[in-house]
């Protein structure tokens, strides 16, 4: 069995490719910068790799070939929409088995988050397209709290605009690992699965985590939402990025991010990793000695 999955070099589907290999399976990467992925899977046999524009007719005709199930994950950026209906439209006219697609929690046209609205706006295209289909709706990711790593090391301390807001983050290691057992096994597919680590943080409440961990203070400083926009552009971070990062913190504070579920310890067998497994693992990135 062939799985091809998109944006392979990303992190999560890069870690669904080795867990997908250690399971045996043969993979089909589907990336756009061929020498990135030879690097990245260059330890690996039975990864076959195919790069090229995601919209390209031709490139997805043989990307889709021959395959049993699809991973669709772009990555955020200005070009998501496009890009992924482009793959949803290649899936469909292959009559591609069945696609996996990697959303986001709290998915919605008026979600509180730009990227819950981005990916509303392709599962809607999904669904018309009549393609058999899987939707993967995970919390925030561990990885968002390493935007706060430099401040914190170089100052002890970094700004927001949630300062009440949880985040029920999920560590990306188990999420590739719970995306491989979703594309490997059809009794999990069909349906959405919304998935959370085991537990939920306010911004305040890391902070007192990264000063356990650092062994020193470590604040965190309310501002308010145009000011975090001011702040990042004032660093050249491009404006999509900049709605994009605003609005995890809004939607915290919304409390769209914040439920805890159990369906991710479920389907692994285990307890996902914690936000403080996750800060203590990175530490030297916040300035630990």
């Amino acid at each position: 069995m062939t799985f091809l999955i998109t944006g392979a070099t990303g992190r999560t589907s890069a870690g669904v490719v080795r867990h997908l290999r250690a399971a045996g399976a043969d993979v089909r990467a589907l990336v756009r910068d061929r020498e990135k992925a030879e690097k990245a899977f260059a330890d690996l046999d039975g990864v076959e790799i195919l790069d090229g524009a995601f919209d390209d007719g031709d490139l997805l005709a043989r990307a889709f070939d021959g395959v049993e199930a699809a991973l669709l994950a772009v990555g955020s950026s200005p070009d998501q929409i496009r890009l992924e209906q482009a793959l949803i439209d290649g899936a469909a006219k292959a009559r591609l088995p069945h696609l996996v697609k990697l959303s986001s929690i709290g998915a919605g046209p008026d979600s509180a988050l730009l990227v819950g609205r981005l990916h509303a706006e392709i599962e809607s295209h999904l669904a018309a397209s009549g393609l058999p289909h899987t939707l993967l709706r995970p919390a925030s990711f561990s990885n968002n709290l390493l935007m706060a790593a430099a401040p914190v090391a170089a100052a002890h301390s970094w700004a927001g605009a949630a300062p009440t807001g949880r985040v029920s983050y999920i560590d990306i290691r188990d999420l590739s690992e719970a995306t491989a057992l979703v594309l490997r096994d059809p009794a999990l597919q069909g349906g959405i699965h919304d998935w959370t680590g085991p537990d939920a943080y306010t911004a305040p409440e890391v902070a007192e985590l990264l000063s356990r961990i650092l062994g020193h203070a470590v604040s965190y400083r309310e501002v308010s939402a145009q000011e975090r926009r001011s702040a990042l552009a004032a660093l050249g971070t491009p404006e999509w990025f900049v709605e994009l990062r605003v609005s995890l913190e809004t939607g915290a504070e919304s409390g769209q991010i914040g439920a805890v579920t159990t369906a991710l310890r479920e389907l692994l067998g285990r307890e996902p990793r914690t936000v403080e497994e996750f800060l203590t693992e990175n530490a030297a990135l916040f300035g630990a000695r």
